[in-house]
């Protein structure tokens, strides 16, 4: 039964009865025809990664349409459509359809919010913007204090460049990368080698630090101050927020209206029997 929920959500079903000769044909089901119009509307209503798939075999897609309406003609013609089971499924199928289209034009459409909106919440809630300081360092990890001391004297009389000495000697994965750490805020690293970097300012000679890793010879190449971010970078984060709030400000409403304008009334008496299993007394109740 789930397949013909599939089945339903996914087809649109029909490519209409025969009629006068549809222009763009590409093919015939008996009496049925799959225009190149009703092709291409079918792909554009496929998810937009899926499309750029099927555009590049367009045979396979329409030899499944071909497969969808073969299927479904058959489905009715040996009358499962009449099926008590498939009825109840068809049923429970459409009202969902239903309600999803509801909410789609009750809820969803109505979804916005302006620059306006935007720029309002970000100037009224800027500490939520706030970013920690940054500092950002590299280091060459090797297994002992004397082979440390030594890359460190070298580096620091520039008889050695810092980032050859990272790619060619360093033990850590950021090797590769001239030895660079990238940024990070306070408890995001081990506390020994944040605590060294946070003693240090961009340019300072580099230093020695040991940590459960080994030796790291290290120097602090920047550091962002604790700052609000800028309201471009965070207008994208701000709008998904206001659209959600919005969307569940909305939904809960219809809820509300739709309970009042149906007269909706739960009967308590009945409500607390849920749960018990037919017969059980109620001071036996399981939990």
């Amino acid at each position: 039964m789930g397949q013909i929920i599939i089945f339903i959500l996914v087809s649109t079903l029909a490519f209409g009865c025969a009629r006068q000769e549809a222009k763009g044909v590409l093919a015939r089901v008996g009496d049925r025809v799959i225009t190149l119009e009703e092709f291409n509307s079918r792909l554009r209503k496929i998810p937009q990664y899926y499309q750029a798939i099927v555009s590049r075999n367009k045979k396979k897609f329409l030899d499944d349409l071909i497969v969808e309406e073969i299927f479904y003609d058959e489905a009715v013609r040996s009358g499962l459509h009449r099926d008590r089971e498939t009825q109840d499924v068809i049923k429970e199928a459409k009202k969902k359809i239903l309600i999803a289209k509801l909410i789609q034009e009750r809820v969803e459409a109505k979804v916005s919010v302006d620059e306006k909106t935007l720029r309002e919440y970000y100037d009224g809630h800027r500490d939520e913007f706030r970013a920690p300081e940054m500092t950002r360092a590299s280091h060459i990890l090797v297994a002992s204090q004397e082979e440390a001391e030594d890359l460190l004297k070298k580096i620091n009389s520039n008889e050695l460049d810092f980032e050859e000495a990272a790619r060619s000697k360093s033990l850590d994965a950021t090797a590769k990368r001239g030895g660079d750490v990238g940024y990070f805020t306070k408890g995001q690293i081990v506390p020994e080698f944040e605590e060294a970097c946070l003693a240090l300012k961009a340019g300072d000679p580099c230093q020695i630090v040991k940590t459960q890793f080994g030796y790291h010879v290290i120097k602090v190449t920047d550091r962002k101050p604790e700052r609000v971010e800028e309201f471009e970078t965070v207008k994208s984060a701000i709008k998904d927020r206001l659209k959600r709030e919005k969307r569940k400000e909305l939904f809960n409403k219809l809820i509300s209206d739709l309970k009042d304008k149906y007269r909706v009334k739960v009967e308590d008496g009945v409500y607390e029997t849920l749960g018990e299993e037919e017969g059980q007394p109620k001071d036996e109740k399981q939990e």
